[in-house]
């Protein structure tokens, strides 16, 4: 079997490769520095040389293979609605050479912001009225996809994917914490975030696409998410203690009144109430994280 992927370089998209490489899957991946195309050829896949921009290599690369493995993103939160523009087309243009055929796509999206103070579950379908400060539209695509009898499925990652030494949006705190002397955490510190280990989330992956591949395809839509509910301010004061600096309460501020600018703000996205939960992703996909949670990361590791 032959899987494309995008970002099969990248934090989680390494381990997904590998997996796949280990299991005798054939990996092209969109590489688009020698370092990555290095990277890649020693783990044993076939890079791919070109861009999210590059529309006819994508669909060529989708063309000859048996899957769509899309994990790439811009992040770049400074031009974030132009990230997401680049996105839309690279999962516009798998939809067009995977159209009439039964091979899979499994686009990347995220929890954070598309039902903020409700528990996101895998049934959730909307933005809950803050579409205007969320510009990416990878899986509503990938949903409209789905509707159009294409094979497609979203994995929405957690705001904070940690592992050795990252933590995610929560690596955002950490940094303005150490260049500001204070910790901060909004309102009372109640708000709930969601997280998971990289490693989990990447072996989610590789389900996906296992269940993508089967006959049942009655869940579109997976939560890789371990951690539903850390409260922020036990974040905030795991990273006060291994800093050792004094933690600072912010107001909380109306998420879905923010310009698109403002809302991928650090300090905005941390004061969100975004819970999640991931019940049927791990009963459909025998997903069982296993792996450190967040507050342990950042206790054993910052």
């Amino acid at each position: 079997m032959r899987v494309f992927m995008t970002g099969a370089t990248g934090y989680i998209g390494t381990l997904v490769a590998q997996d796949l490489i280990n299991n005798r899957v054939e990996v092209l991946g969109l590489t688009r520095s020698q370092r990555s195309v290095d990277k890649l050829t020693q783990m044993g896949g076939i890079p791919v040389m070109g861009t999210l921009e590059d529309l006819d290599v994508l669909k060529t690369s989708a063309q000859k293979s048996d899957a769509v493995l899309h994990l790439g993103f811009v992040n770049d939160f400074e031009h974030f609605a132009q990230a997401s523009r680049i996105d839309a087309e690279a999962i516009e243009s798998f939809g067009e050479v995977l159209r009439g055929t039964d091979k899979p796509l499994i686009v990347t999206a995220g929890t954070a912001g598309l039902n903020p103070n409700h528990v996101l579950t895998e049934e959730d379908t909307g933005f809950a009225g803050v579409e205007k400060v969320i510009p990416r539209r990878s899986e509503f695509l990938a949903r409209e996809l789905v509707e159009q009898g294409i094979n497609a499925y979203t994995v929405r990652l957690a705001p904070s994917v940690h592992g050795d030494g990252r933590y995610g949006i929560v690596s955002m705190i950490v940094a303005q914490a150490q260049k500001t002397g204070k910790v901060p955490y909004f309102g009372d510190g109640q708000n709930r975030w969601n997280a998971v280990n990289y490693r989990d989330a990447a072996n989610l992956f590789v389900k996906a696409l296992e269940y993508a591949l089967g006959d049942n395809h009655s869940l579109h839509v997976f939560n890789a998410v371990d951690e539903g509910q850390t409260k922020t301010i036990d974040i905030a004061k795991a990273i006060s203690q291994k800093l050792n600096l004094p933690m600072e309460s912010q107001p909380r501020i109306d998420f879905a009144n923010l310009s698109n600018e403002d809302a991928f703000n650090v300090n905005n996205l941390f004061g969100l109430d975004i819970p999640a939960d991931s019940k049927m992703t791990q009963k459909e996909l025998t997903w069982q994280p296993s792996n450190l949670s967040l507050i342990a990361d950042l206790e054993k590791n910052l």
